[in-house]
């Protein structure tokens, strides 16, 4: 029994673990790699961390339009996620007023729409 219940603690600890955002030497890391570990929080419901990720793509690829159209648009999902509306609103409309991805733009639109239908309720 206190076995299973170590390993139970173990998964835990390892599911709620923050990512690890940069590299042993401090540098950022690609884009790629970014997105891949803010895919996996996001798939496993760990929005929180999944929005310190895509936050980061924001902070250290600010030169990339597109990939901070996408990192804005998916922190939104996160907060919209959490029902966090108004703060996912805010980033819906980032995505609309500064970025010209039509795809991103919108998607984005289309969440504030839905963010109205939630808050009609």
């Amino acid at each position: 029994m206190l076995i299973l219940i170590l390993i139970c603690a173990l998964l835990l600890s390892c599911a709620t673990r923050r990512p690890d955002l940069y590299r042993e030497d401090g540098s950022s890391l690609s884009i790629t790699d970014y997105e891949k570990i803010a895919q996996v929080e996001r798939d496993n419901r760990r929005y929180e961390n999944a929005i310190e990720v895509y936050s980061a793509i924001i902070t250290n690829y600010s030169d990339n339009k597109t990939a901070l159209a996408w990192a804005h648009y998916e922190v939104g999902f996160c907060y919209f996620t959490l029902k966090k509306y108004p703060e996912a609103e805010q980033y819906f409309r980032i995505v609309i007023n500064e970025f010209q991805d039509p795809a991103a733009k919108k998607l984005a639109q289309d969440m504030i729409v839905k963010i109205g239908e939630v808050k009609e309720k």
